[in-house]
């Protein structure tokens, strides 16, 4: 059967069948007996044309205008063809035409249409619309997956922090930095950096690190060494503030300079699930403090002073009661000793035991749960330049719920070659100390100088209960 008969067909054998050819004409009307559509549609279109010749108020002649009107505006072009397909059809407004579609169509046959009937408008609109998505890919900066800051590198100056697929998060100038790595311990980095340098940790808890770096203490640095830097996973500062004011007495040698950041570590608060910055703040000579810092105001919560060095420090439950203690080590100038301290993190407050040369008699309160003086061997004191030990590093057992203070007998370097010489103390819960255990650099050199008459004691469990005896719980 022949595609359905077009509408503009109709109108003409309506209007004006005498611009059909007599073939066109005996084509339609043989349609029209066999296509109850089309004799449908021709219906319609009688209906149409006479109700406006019956409600039409104008004249014939006006008709006859308003008909030859339709005829113009229907009239295809010379030598123009009608569309075949049956679900198209041309509307013709002033010399311009469109395309008519029955019923709606896929957009891949829509696509194939335009390019079909408008080639040219096609071609055109595909460069417009290439040439938008190049100017937005290339001003769109790419969009990275992987944000989370999980490591921070100080080399040769800059610093690099790299996301956990190893890709370069953002990257900072630090002239006059040690190299430094967020990946190794504090203690590990001691030989090429005295302070803690960077440290990254989340600390607002919304799953992201944040970065915290000081400056150099030897004031090489852009950074300023008395002041924390924290740093968002894209490189922009959210805040930086200092490590607080320093107390001065009118004592004889109290003596010190401008303080510096040494160590930061945080305190991860178990039953709030917060996060708590704990800092060590030095001077060149005396004293030292630990103090809380606010993250969120900058605001010193608590601290405590002590009368010489802070050199570790650390943070564990040794009693088991569900809430760590922190831990600090190092020397105290006014004893000449080696020191523990240790304190509920709620309550970190006062001076340490002291002399009045210090710290006045009035002042020495503080509110540690243990302070521990380890006094200097007969050994540090024949060999080591220092007149004082030192408590390097604590070591943890977990398993065995143990702390160990590495006290080294020769803090600074002896006169003499292959002296230095440290001793482990282990403690157990409150602070009872469990055993005596030399080191083997200890060892060799005691019992080197012992077989020369330079020692009187030889190193033996005797000797071992001595050291053990000679520590004072202050506290």
């Amino acid at each position: 059967m022949k595609n359905h008969i077009n509408d503009n067909e109709l109108e003409l054998l309506l209007l004006d069948e005498h611009r059909l050819s007599a073939e066109q004409l005996r084509s339609i009307e043989e349609h029209l007996t066999e296509c109850q559509f089309c004799r449908e549609n021709y219906e319609k279109m009688k209906s149409f044309y006479a109700y406006i010749e019956n409600n039409s108020e104008e004249n014939e002649i006006n008709d006859a205008e308003t008909a030859k009107k339709i005829l113009r505006q229907n009239t295809p072009i010379e030598n123009e063809k009608f569309l075949d397909g049956h679900n198209r059809a041309v509307a013709v407004y002033n010399g311009n035409y469109e395309i008519i579609e029955r019923r709606k169509k896929s957009v891949v046959v829509w696509i194939r249409d335009i390019v079909r009937y408008n080639p040219l408008k096609f071609s055109a609109s595909l460069v417009l619309v290439g040439a938008l998505i190049a100017v937005i890919l290339y001003y769109k900066k790419p969009e990275m997956k992987y944000v989370n800051p999980t490591l921070a590198i100080i080399d040769n100056n800059v610093l690099k922090i790299y996301n956990e697929m190893g890709e370069v998060l953002w990257k900072k100038g630090v002239p006059g930095m040690e190299d430094y790595r967020s990946d190794r311990s504090f203690e590990n980095q001691k030989t090429l950096s005295s302070i803690r340098e960077i440290l990254l940790e989340d600390l607002d808890g919304d799953g992201i690190n944040d970065l915290l770096i000081t400056g150099n203490y030897a004031r090489q640095s852009i950074l300023a060494m008395d002041t924390l830097y924290c740093y968002n996973n894209e490189g922009k500062l959210k805040w930086k503030y200092g490590c607080g004011s320093l107390a001065k007495f009118d004592t004889p040698r109290w003596k010190y300079g401008e303080l510096f950041i040494a160590n930061y570590f945080t305190y991860k608060e178990k039953s709030k699930n917060n996060t708590r910055l704990f800092v060590i703040a030095g001077s060149m000579y005396a004293p030292t403090k630990l103090f809380e810092l606010d993250i969120q105001t900058g605001n010193v919560i608590q601290e405590f002073y002590n009368s010489g060095g802070i050199i570790t420090a650390s943070v564990f439950d040794l009693n088991n009661d569900g809430k760590d203690e922190i831990f600090i080590g190092g020397i105290n100038n006014a004893l000449n000793s080696a020191f523990i301290a240790v304190f509920d993190s709620d309550s970190i407050k006062g001076f340490s035991p002291s002399t009045a040369e210090y710290i006045p008699l009035e002042s020495q309160k503080n509110t540690a749960l243990h302070y521990i003086i380890i006094p200097h061997t007969n050994y540090g004191r024949l060999v080591s330049l220092s007149d004082y030990n030192s408590v390097e590093k604590f070591l943890i057992s977990k398993e065995e719920r143990t702390i160990s203070a590495y006290v080294q007998e020769v803090p600074n370097p002896g006169h003499q070659q292959n002296v230095y010489g440290a001793i482990l103390y282990n403690f157990g819960k409150d602070m009872k100390l469990n055993s005596v255990v030399p080191g083997d650099d200890f060892t060799s050199n005691y019992i080197r100088l012992f077989n020369e008459g330079k020692i009187k004691e030889p190193l033996n469990a005797v000797y071992l209960n001595k050291l053990a005896g000679g520590l004072k719980y202050l506290k």
